[in-house]
């Protein structure tokens, strides 16, 4: 107990973080939408345009010829696109 005779309160840096945590994250999700708006976008639409392509393809490069799905095909081309887009944005950073 502390010397008043109240029960003791936690220190104010305790108070302040379970109060301020609600509030912080909410602005920081607008915050994360409000800068990758458009990737989230393309994502969605990368997405249902995968799905609904479930049909076999032939794809030929160079001198050889695969046939796979093209679900399989876009997801590699999509992923792909994002690590070369990657590393290209991680380059210019530098």
């Amino acid at each position: 107990m502390s010397p008043t005779g109240s029960t003791p309160t936690p220190p104010s840096s305790a108070r302040s973080r379970s109060a301020s945590t609600k509030p912080n994250a909410g602005r920081d999700v607008v915050a994360f939408l409000k800068r990758y708006w458009l990737a989230i976008v393309l994502v969605i639409v990368a997405v249902v345009f995968i799905v609904t392509n479930t049909n076999k393809a032939d794809l030929t490069i160079g001198w050889a010829t695969i046939s796979s799905p093209l679900w399989l095909t876009l997801t590699v081309t999509v992923l792909v696109g994002f690590v070369v887009g990657w590393f290209v944005g991680r380059r210019q950073s530098e």
